[in-house]
This record gives structure tokens, sequence and C-alpha cells, in this order.
């Protein structure tokens, strides 16, 4: 053990059988009632090829991201294509901002770039969509809580 890993702690690896490899924020001691950040990245796919990275942050204990959220994560993204995304675009077609042009081609135009937790155990998750192509599209951020969307804006 190095002197950064003994005073500040070491970071964790733990892999999920569908969502592959999360890497924890440095980790100092066993206390398994403490919060840590974990983080992780994964490819959702399209038309059997894959899309773009998904970067997903999560919270777990001192040994792994919280089930919960895991389990929650990879619902959302095997069922991406035929359950969240038509559930986002019901939500989002009643917004008056996605008669812009550029958001007009959104499901092919924006990806799910990331997905950040809001609550420490919780399921209140936020949902980033960017753009593939153009850096100066807006992003499109959509607030879940327990499976549901409550709030889709850009920013």
């Amino acid at each position: 053990m190095g002197l950064i890993s003994y005073i500040f702690g070491s970071k964790k690896v733990f892999n999920h059988p569908y969502l592959g490899e999360f890497v924890s924020q440095r980790i100092k001691g066993n206390n398994t009632s403490k919060t840590y950040y974990w983080i992780g990245k994964t490819n959702l796919y399209y038309n059997d090829s894959a899309d773009c990275v998904t970067s997903i942050f999560i919270n777990g204990n001192n040994t792994s991201p919280y089930p919960n959220q895991l389990n929650f994560i990879s619902d959302l993204l095997k069922n991406w294509k035929n359950d969240y995304l038509l559930k986002i675009e019901n939500e989002i077609s009643n917004q008056d901002f996605f008669k812009k042009q550029e958001l007009k081609n959104w499901k092919n135009e924006f990806f799910l770039a990331a997905i950040y937790t809001n609550n420490d155990k919780g399921l209140d998750f936020e949902l980033n969509l960017e753009s593939k192509q153009n850096q100066e599209y807006p992003t499109i951020s959509i607030a879940v809580k327990n499976g549901i969307i409550s709030k889709v804006e850009l920013y």
C-alpha cells in the first residue's frame, strides 16, 4: 500500500454481469454504512451496433454500488428502446422547446450520455441526452423518480 492509499484510501472495482465494471472513489476503512460514489460506463445498442458510451454515476457502500440502483439502471438500459424511449417521447412531445429545428430529430440525433443518481440510496436519477455530432446543441435533462419521468429540461 502506497502512502496516498494509506492516507486517502484506495479505489475499489466492482464487476456487474450486465453493466460491466464500476470503480469507486477512494475508500478508507470498512464502514458499510457510509455512502461512496461509483462510476461505470456502458454502451447502448441500436440496430445491433454500439451507439455512444453512457457514463453511470451511482452510490454504494464500501464494497459495491447499491443493488437497487444497479437493478434500476439494468432495467432502464435493457428496456431503453422498447419502453423508456417511448415514455420519454410521450413526455417531451408536449414541451415547447422541442419545436426547435435542432431537436426535431432528437431520437436519432441524441444519445443517453449519462445517468446520475440524485439520492444516496433511492431511485431518483437524472438522465442526460446529448447530441451525437453537434456539441452546440443543448443537453436534454430528464428527471426520473422510481421509474416515473417527473421533469424534462434543456440546458
